[in-house]
């Protein structure tokens, strides 16, 4: 990642937001990496805008135009395909290739109709796949906004090699740091480094969650509701859903709609039948949302079985009214102090050897009577659409099993959460309750 900036405080914001300590200066600006060398220490990279030739001095104290120069690589400009195509001949014989598509600026000067003014996506694809092949050649491009940086890094879902950030306005690179902080593997990780940091429960792996088995405790038909289907634009494979729940403290993974429905309805891999408009669903970075919120260009958390993670876009949000049915669940935790007998007996359900009331379920926490003891158990709930083709997944096989006949003492997989929420982001507040 570089920066190329006649604003020092671009440069400052980079080197203190860890997004870059290489800096690219044009020849006629070269003279600002000696007069920011008291900001901090950065790898100075030097571009001629005649040739396009990209050096690295070996002379780092003193910056000028009389320093020993090592070329390092080529900025390529792409104004058309038949660019395109030369640059893709690079491959394996430069060491370094930056594309520069040009920014907006340029876009407007250029009125030529066999020009392509704006084209930067197809451009990095083609380049990107060229360049794959090569073992010898390092691909970057150039960008003018964090959103240009994120597609360069996440486009064909292998991403460029690098990119060179060139803006005068710190905001940027603190959007994109945060985007890179949080993870970017051509949009298929977890994003999730703020969820680890909080919770104990997630897993040390940078591409997964953790997902507990929960015993179901609870499931009954709660009337109608309005039902949110979320379409997205690429399918789902199956074992894959979405993080879904009542509680902030807990989601269920609720299955797309990949499977067969036996010739009832067509199968929907791209959708999942997630639930009423009020409930939470994980989205990248750790942050929730409300399904109410959720619109045509967001993104999600896709989850497996497993734990592996996929970040989709959402195609569609789909609202309807439909009959609901409220499904709670529990985990152990730990031991209790002292057993708390205030539960109806009348409603117990055996597990393990034990007993858990089922009327219990309006506190976080309560005792289970065990073999080993009185144990803490953690109730979490969803709101979901009574119907066959909602499933929720059972294993770490993948298996899912329809809300319509979940039963009673049925295991089914959460992704445990701590805290509360405030605009989605996890927080801790004390005295903070659901139920």
């Amino acid at each position: 990642m570089w920066i190329e900036t006649t604003n020092v405080q671009v440069l400052l914001t980079a080197l203190e937001s860890g997004l870059s300590t290489t800096a690219l200066f044009t020849d006629n600006d070269l003279h600002l990496a000696e007069q920011w060398r008291a900001v901090g220490r950065f790898n100075t990279i030097i571009l001629n805008e005649k040739t396009g030739v990209v050096s690295e001095s070996d002379d780092e104290p003193d910056w000028n135009k009389n320093s020993a120069q090592k070329s390092i690589g080529i900025v390529c400009p792409v104004h058309d395909a038949t660019d395109v195509i030369d640059i893709a001949k690079l491959a394996g014989v430069e060491p370094l290739v930056i594309i520069d598509c040009g920014g907006e600026e340029d876009d407007d000067e250029n009125d030529d109709d066999e020009k392509t003014p704006g084209w930067k996506i197809i451009p990095a694809e083609n380049l990107i796949a060229a360049f794959g092949k090569s073992q010898d050649s390092t691909f970057m491009a150039f960008a003018d906004t964090f959103q240009d940086a994120i597609v360069m890094f996440e486009a064909l879902h292998v991403g460029v090699d690098g990119v060179v950030l060139r803006t005068e306005d710190p905001g940027q690179v603190r959007e994109l740091s945060r985007y890179l902080q949080n993870g970017a593997n051509g949009g298929e990780t977890d994003f999730l480094a703020d969820e680890r940091s909080e919770s104990s429960t997630t897993s040390t792996s940078s591409n997964q969650l953790s997902l507990t088995p929960a015993t179901v405790t609870k499931v009954r038909v709660v009337g109608v509701g309005d039902r949110v289907c979320v379409d997205c634009t690429s399918n789902f494979d199956p074992g894959e859903g979405l993080l879904v729940g009542s509680f902030a403290r807990g989601l269920f993974l609720v299955h797309s709609e990949c499977l067969s429905s036996f010739g009832y309805v067509n199968s929907r891999p791209f959708r999942v039948n997630a639930g009423p408009v009020c409930a939470y669903v994980l989205g990248p970075g750790g942050a929730t949302s409300y399904l109410s919120e959720l619109k045509t260009g967001d993104e999600v958390l896709s989850v497996d079985s497993r734990g592996n993670t996929k970040v989709k876009t959402v195609g569609r949000v789909k609202i309807e009214k439909r009959q609901m049915v409220l499904v709670e669940a529990v985990v152990v935790d730990g031991d209790c102090d002292e057993f708390d007998d205030q539960f109806e007996r009348e409603d117990e359900v055996f597990i393990d050897e034990g007993f858990i009331s089922s009327s219990a379920s309006d506190d976080d926490d309560v005792c289970l009577t065990t073999e080993e003891g009185n144990k803490k158990i953690t109730t979490y709930a969803a709101l979901l659409q009574n119907a066959e083709t909602v499933r929720l997944v059972h294993d770490t096989i993948g298996s899912a099993v329809s809300v319509s006949t979940i039963k009673v003492g049925d295991s089914i997989l959460v992704h445990r959460l701590r805290g509360a929420r405030h605009t989605g982001i996890a927080i801790s507040e004390e005295g903070w309750d659901e139920r």
